[in-house]
């Protein structure tokens, strides 16, 4: 398997237990630890609901996001236990239009997992 940054070959370690299990992560160590997981959670007003805005990364150059799908395993876990009522949505980035969108369908408490923290133009929702 490839790394979805740099395009060089992801090499793990088998051994008799993980033999069969599938390759899951599609960064390698290099990337990750130029790139390590900055978990975030804000929480937005909105009308008749909250957004819980989870971001994973605080990067200011765009990675891709398929090199970290194997790391949302927690915010699933998370949400799976805590908020099963809110509404799952998964965005590469939150932005003030997406924000007036969700704002205005009125979708009650909703769970968002983003990928990028919104850094452009350093925005307050």
């Amino acid at each position: 398997m490839q790394c979805e940054i740099c395009r060089k070959k992801v090499k793990t370690k088998k051994n008799i237990i993980n033999l069969f299990h599938p390759e899951i992560h599609h960064i390698c160590e290099n990337c990750y630890l130029e790139n390590p997981l900055i978990p975030r959670l804000e929480i937005l007003p909105i009308q008749e609901g909250i957004i819980y805005h989870h971001s994973m990364l605080v990067s200011r150059n765009k990675l891709s996001g398929l090199a970290y799908m194997s790391m949302m395993k927690p915010y699933y876990i998370d949400f799976m236990k805590s908020h099963t009522n809110n509404l799952f949505i998964y965005q590469d980035q939150l932005d003030e239009k997406l924000y007036h969108q969700m704002d205005s369908l009125k979708l009650g408490d909703i769970y968002l997992l983003t990928l990028y923290e919104n850094i452009e133009k350093g925005e307050k929702l």
